[in-house]
C-alpha cells in the first residue's frame, strides 16, 4: 500500500499545488486559457501518439467492455432505486443525472495521467478505449434519456444533434479517432509533426492536474450529507467493486485491461457530469460538490485500490 500511495501522491500533490495557487499567487483569469490549452492541446495530442501507436485490432476487447458495460449499469441500477427509495428523488431527470454521477469518471483530467503514469504504455490502449465508450454511452445516454424525459420521446434528429455536440465537436473524441485511422491504415507521421506532438503530449498530465486543482470550489450546497456521501460512497467504491466482480465473474484473465478498468471507474465523478447538469438545469450545484469531494477523497480511496489492483 505504502508504494501505491507514493506512486499516486505526486499526482494529487499536482492537484493541491493548482488548488493553492489559486489561492495565492494564480491569477483565476488564466484558468480557461489553461484548460483550453489542456483540452485542445496537451490531452489530444497525448491521446493521438497513443491511438497512433496502438495495433487497432487491440483496441476491442469484448470481455473486458461487457465487464465495463456490466459495472455500470449495475451500480446506475443501485442508485436509480437508492435515489428513490431514500433519498426521495421523485423526478425522472434528476435520478439520470444521479446515476451519470456515479458512473461517469474524470478520464480526462485524472484517468490519463494516472494509468498512463502507473502503468505506462501498457495501459494506452484499455484507457484510449474505456475513454471513448465512457465518454459516448454515458455522456451522450445521459442526455439522450433527458431529452427522452422532456420531449415523451426522443427522434433521429436530437440524438444526432447530441451525437454532433459530445462527439463531432470533441476534441478528445476527434484525436483518439484520428489516431486510430494512422494505426489502422499505418501512415507515417511527419518528423515535424511527430516532434510537435512529442513536445506537446508531456504537458497533458501536469498541465491536467494543476488546472483540476485550481477549479476545485468547496462551497455548501442544498444536498443531503447522507446522500453526498452516499454519492461518494457510489462512485468511488461501489462501481469500481461491481467492474472487478463482472472481470472475475466472467472470467477475464487480463491483468492490463482488468487493471485499467478498474481504476478508471474507481476515479471521482467527472467535469462533464457538471457541464450536463449545467445544460439542462438540473441536479447542477450537488453534481458539482460530489466532484469536488469525490475528488478530495479519491486520494485514499484510489491508493486503496492501486494497492489491491497490484
Amino acid at each position: 500500500m505504502l508504494l501505491s500511495f507514493q506512486s499516486i501522491l505526486p499526482l494529487f500533490l499536482m492537484i493541491a499545488l493548482g488548488y493553492l495557487a489559486k489561492r495565492t499567487v494564480f491569477d483565476v483569469k488564466m484558468l480557461p486559457g489553461l484548460n483550453q490549452f489542456v483540452y485542445y492541446l496537451a490531452v489530444p495530442a497525448l491521446l493521438f501518439n497513443a491511438a497512433s501507436k496502438a495495433p487497432i485490432d487491440n483496441l476491442i476487447n469484448a470481455p473486458a467492455l461487457a465487464a465495463f458495460f456490466i459495472g455500470v449499469i449495475l451500480t446506475a441500477m443501485v442508485v436509480l432505486v437508492v435515489s428513490r427509495t431514500l433519498f426521495n428523488a421523485r423526478h425522472a431527470e434528476q435520478r439520470v443525472l444521479r446515476a451519470l454521477n456515479g458512473t461517469f469518471s474524470n478520464y480526462a483530467y485524472m484517468g490519463i495521467p494516472l494509468t498512463f503514469a502507473i502503468f505506462g504504455e501498457e495501459a494506452y490502449v484499455a484507457t484510449v478505449s474505456i475513454i471513448l465508450v465512457g465518454n459516448v454511452f454515458l455522456i451522450g445516454g445521459a442526455q439522450i434519456f433527458i431529452e427522452a424525459i422532456r420531449q415523451k420521446e426522443i427522434g433521429l434528429k436530437p440524438i444526432l444533434s447530441i451525437l454532433d455536440r459530445s462527439l463531432l465537436r470533441n476534441p478528445i473524441f476527434l484525436s483518439t479517432m484520428l489516431g486510430l485511422f494512422v494505426s489502422a491504415n499505418q501512415i507515417p507521421m511527419p518528423d515535424a509533426i511527430d516532434t510537435l506532438l512529442i513536445m506537446l503530449s508531456p504537458a497533458a498530465v501536469p498541465v491536467a492536474l494543476f488546472c483540476l486543482g485550481a477549479s476545485l470550489q468547496f462551497a455548501k450546497t442544498s444536498i443531503d450529507l447522507a446522500e453526498l456521501g452516499w454519492m461518494v460512497f457510489v462512485k468511488l467504491c461501489l462501481h469500481p467493486a461491481l467492474t472487478l466482480s463482472a472481470f472475475l465473474l466472467l472470467d477475464i484473465n487480463d491483468p492490463i485491461w482488468m487493471a485499467t478498468t478498474v481504476l478508471l471507474t474507481a476515479l471521482p465523478t467527472g467535469a462533464l457530469a457538471h457541464v450536463v447538469a449545467l445544460k439542462y438545469d438540473v441536479f447542477e450545484k450537488e453534481t458539482s460538490q460530489i466532484v469536488v469531494v469525490s475528488t478530495v477523497v479519491s486520494l485514499l480511496s484510489v491508493t486503496l485500490w492501486m494497492s489491491g489492483l497490484q
